[in-house]
């Protein structure tokens, strides 16, 4: 027999600590920011894969995709990027991608060597996060407020790396509905955060893959990328949990620094990155037909999903606990006690059928173990509030509310 142990790549991802259960499967799913099922309306997908397939005919698929990906959408995403977003892109600039994951690679495979140090916020998103880690980058999570990373944290971080001889990748932001902590930070924020990066000379990377997502709040802040004409902002986005998870379609905007200077993201090369071209043409269509009404239904959604979240955490919880309440986006970040440890927990939630993510997924440290967070863009308002019920029980059971 072959013993395959002794052949493995010595460049496999580097192992990073997951908690027991994460991968159970349940009723209660709390821990995965899923569309919302009943917007996808199947006849209408339907009709926008026959479109595409008779607009381009069959080389359409026939042959591999274009340079960067399907025209039609870049387009489209430019002109959504000009309309919401408050930047001009050229669709020459835009390369669709396996979803925004799939653009995150591409950038951690093209920038990022074992040690490179990444400033990410407080908590931040336990995907790109483990990415990261994966690749044996150095992610140092900035002290972050309710308007996002606090501008002179992030000096601090960048001058104790100056001094140390070292220099960040990326200042690496989810500044839309930020996951997990949920909040979108300010025009003035934003330029005050620009300025200490550029004094530094490291790019901001900015995940807005939340962006559509707006429930009842004010109206998005211009982007990070409409705020600097220097060319040090990369911009990272998604349709993915707009349209449907299983579709994995994204898209990166890159300066013209990084299309000329690296093979590895130059858009000849990107049509390679296992995007489905089938996927890219429906969603060309359909968002062409039904962008605004599909938003609207998606929002009308969530609405109903997050208040019976919050209520159900009000019913449920005690008053030393603290939630966010979101205006957008997909989750609640939950923090418990001093004490709590709902990495040590999850697996009991999971036997009640309840799954959550604790707040160490969210860290590089895997600590903060009182946090965790609670996404409701799958479940139903009533599987809503049984889930929160049980899990509450268990957390009663545990004495993480005993004040």
């Amino acid at each position: 027999m072959v013993d395959y142990a002794t052949m493995f790549s010595r460049a496999l991802p580097r192992a990073v600590a997951t908690p027991e259960g994460a991968n159970v499967p349940v009723k209660y799913i709390f821990s995965v920011t899923n569309a919302v099922p009943e917007v996808i309306d199947s006849d209408e997908y339907l009709t926008a894969i026959r479109a595409g397939l008779e607009t381009g005919g069959p080389q359409s698929l026939a042959a591999y995709p274009p340079a960067g990906g399907h025209g039609g959408l870049r387009e489209l995403v430019a002109e959504r990027l000009a309309n919401n977003r408050g930047f001009t892109a050229s669709p020459d600039d835009v390369f669709i991608s396996d979803g925004a994951g799939g653009a995150i690679t591409i950038l951690l495979e093209s920038f990022i060597n074992p040690g490179d140090p990444v400033l990410v916020e407080e908590f931040t998103y336990m995907g790109s996060l483990r990415m990261m880690l994966e690749r044996g980058a150095e992610p140092i999570h900035v002290p972050s407020d309710e308007d996002g990373m606090l501008p002179d944290a992030l000096e601090d971080a960048l001058a104790s790396l100056e001094r140390a001889g070292r220099r960040a990748k990326f200042v690496w932001t989810i500044p839309v509905y930020q996951n997990p902590l949920g909040f979108s930070v300010s025009v003035g924020r934003k330029r005050a955060l620009l300025d200490v990066a550029q004094r530094y000379g490291v790019p901001v990377l900015e995940n807005e893959s939340y962006a559509d997502f707006r429930i009842d709040g004010e109206p998005l802040p211009t982007a990070f990328s409409g705020l600097s004409d220097q060319g040090d902002v990369i911009y990272v986005s998604s349709f993915t949990k707009l349209l449907g998870c299983g579709l994995r379609v994204g898209f990166g905007v890159l300066p013209p620094g990084v299309k000329e200077a690296l093979p590895q993201v130059n858009s000849e090369n990107l049509p390679r990155r296992g995007v489905s071209h089938l996927a890219t043409m429906m969603v060309y269509e359909y968002m062409r037909e039904h962008e605004a009404e599909h938003i609207e239904a998606v929002r009308q959604a969530l609405l109903v999903r997050r208040d019976a979240m919050l209520e159900a955490l009000e019913q449920n919880f005690p008053s030393f606990c603290d939630w966010t309440h979101p205006t957008g986006g997909m989750l609640v970040f939950v923090r418990l006690p001093e004490g709590a440890d709902t990495w040590a927990t999850l697996q009991k939630a999971v036997e009640r059928d309840v799954k959550y993510n604790p707040g160490g997924v969210f860290r590089a440290d895997r600590g903060r173990n009182n946090y965790f967070r609670l996404t409701y863009s799958h479940n139903s308002p009533d599987e809503i509030r049984e889930g929160v019920g049980r899990l509450a029980e268990l957390f009663r059971e545990k004495g993480y509310f005993e004040g």
